[in-house]
């Protein structure tokens, strides 16, 4: 068997990767758990910071272990193989199996070490596809200064989690795909201010909203800055924005111009600024929102190639554009696959700014691929 370990995180807009190496000698505590035609067994789990689950296929055909928050994948299990996941993250962990995902739904459970963790997961939640109700998943947490929050969408509608009073926000987290059939994606923020404070989610803020104790000293306040610039310059080739994360002051201009041979538009997700189709050799200008916050946008044409992020600086707030200022959180879990045929696979992780780094909190939004073992 050979064991996945995540290195220490790279800077911003770098790439993770679970490389394999030799499984250590002095293991952590292992719970066992069965697949069976077409269930988990058991089907809840509660174990502690550190446990390795390791799942074992006694069915006749192949099933995987995946989580709805997108941290962990084991891919197919073969019949008689297993896979196993190490959780380092304490929270709670929707999964499922990719090849069956109405039918095999389970829950992992993982306590707090006695030492308060370095990141705690909270799970968006809704009735996607697992028939739950709006909420968050803790929506009351305890936490030291300097905690990050991994927030992971396990549900099937886009949520946001967001402070009350704008000191943090983790802009919009997607939802999996059909609706929640498959695995959502994450984000994180870190909290540096001691304080209570209530938070929401902004696409359903009647029905989810939690609070967050943050204690002991925070950080020493910075000196006072101009906010961003008045303009920004946004640059479209084919097929990318350049850049794709920049910051501008609150109602400053967003200067757009289509570098590229196709036609190409500048549209933002949560607000209506829209550049409408600019031509080969074109420019367009925007006026950006007088709101502080994180803004996505998209190319109408090319939507899922052109994505992209504009921070909008209050004065006194840091940059989260400037490269390498963001600190991406541990890893929730390392993924070990046992056996021919049980697919074991590296996962890449892929840090990227993604809202304004409001009232001293830090927010870096994480997407999963897959790379081959």
């Amino acid at each position: 068997m050979r064991t996945l370990r995540l290195l220490p995180l790279l800077p911003v807009a770098a790439a993770l990767v679970l490389l394999a190496a030799p499984q250590r000698a002095a293991a952590a505590a292992t719970q066992e758990a069965r697949i069976v035609n077409f269930d988990y067994g058991p089907r809840k789990l509660t174990v502690d910071v550190g446990t390795t689950v390791r799942w074992t296929n006694t069915s006749n055909r192949p099933h995987t272990a995946t989580d709805r928050g997108g941290t962990f994948d084991t891919k197919p299990i073969q019949p008689g193989q297993h896979a196993q996941v190490t959780f380092s993250v304490p929270g709670t962990y929707f999964y499922f199996c990719q090849v069956n995902p109405a039918k095999m739904n389970g829950v992992v459970v993982v306590r707090p070490p006695a030492t308060p963790a370095k990141a705690v997961r909270v799970q968006a939640v809704d009735p996607g596809f697992t028939g739950d109700t709006f909420r968050f998943d803790p929506a009351r947490l305890s936490v030291p200064v300097g905690t990050t929050l991994l927030v992971a969408n396990v549900g099937g509608k886009p949520h946001t989690l967001t402070a009350d009073d704008g000191s943090f926000d983790t802009g919009v987290v997607d939802p999996g795909a059909e609706g929640g059939r498959f695995a959502g994606h994450n984000a994180s923020l870190t909290l540096t201010r001691p304080g209570t404070f209530r938070f929401h989610c902004e696409v359903h803020p009647e029905k989810m909203k939690g609070v967050v104790t943050v204690e002991g000293a925070g950080e020493a306040a910075a000196p006072a800055a101009a906010g961003g610039a008045r303009q920004v310059d946004v640059h479209a080739a084919d097929f990318n924005f350049s850049p794709n994360d920049a910051s501008v002051a609150p109602g400053g201009k967003v200067a757009f111009s289509n570098q590229g041979k196709a036609p190409h538009t500048l549209t933002f997700d949560d607000v209506t600024l829209d550049t409408g189709t600019v031509q080969p050799g074109a420019s367009a200008t925007l006026t950006a929102p007088a709101k502080p916050g994180s803004y996505s946008y998209h190319c109408n044409v090319h939507p899922a190639k052109m994505q992209g992020v504009l921070v909008v600086l209050a004065r006194g707030i840091e940059d989260p554009t400037a490269r390498g200022q963001a600190q991406p959180p541990p890893p929730a879990a390392a993924v070990v696959g046992g056996g021919p045929g049980s697919g074991v696979t590296a996962f890449g992780l892929v840090a990227a700014v993604l809202a304004a780094f409001l009232g001293g909190a830090g927010l870096s939004a994480f997407a999963f691929r897959r790379r081959a073992a």
